[in-house]
């Protein structure tokens, strides 16, 4: 009985020792609505789906709600396309407030059916700056539809992107009312 009781205090002193190492830390969790912008006129949103209970991981997707700003007509025009499906992809906790993601969008041209006239991967990390704030910090390589030899949907293996365009957005949360 004796020993049963000091090892259960021992076990509650690493506990709380733990819990108390955790403290002011400031984890942060994926997971949530989030509306960005550039500056320059570009505003999207993104939707941000925990794939786990720690929020570790989570299927982000990504919407530009003002796809004719920021050059985005132009470059859809330079690769005969006229609309962009929404990005979709995951992401994962790098550090307490950072995190890293992929993301992929096509560029098609209107139609019956649609043409498929480039590939977006989108590639970046993000970093909360606040429980409801995040920079993010990105590049959307721009590859032709036809370095997607074997129809997946993603640039063949070893192709070089057409287009590189590097930036960073901010975005803040959509708050539950």
């Amino acid at each position: 009985m004796r020993w049963s009781i000091l090892v259960a205090a021992a076990a509650l002193a690493v506990l709380l020792g733990t819990a108390a190492s955790d403290e002011g830390k400031g984890q942060y969790k994926l997971g949530g609505a989030f509306i960005g912008n550039n500056g320059a006129g570009n505003i999207w949103s993104g939707l941000h789906i925990p794939l786990d209970p720690a929020g570790r991981t989570a299927v982000l997707r990504v919407n530009l709600s003002t796809p004719g700003s920021s050059g985005v007509v132009q470059l859809l025009t330079a690769f005969g396309a006229d609309t962009l499906t929404e990005f979709v992809g995951e992401e994962a906790m790098t550090g307490l407030d950072t995190a890293k993601y992929g993301t992929i969008a096509y560029a098609n041209k209107q139609g019956n059916p649609p043409q498929r006239c480039a590939i977006w991967v989108m590639n970046g990390t993000l970093k909360f700056t606040g429980p409801d704030t995040i920079v993010v910090d990105y590049t959307v390589d721009i590859y032709p539809a036809a370095l997607d030899a074997d129809s997946d949907g993603f640039p063949d293996p070893g192709t070089v992107p057409a287009l590189s365009v590097p930036g960073q957005e901010y975005a803040r949360r959509v708050p539950m009312p």
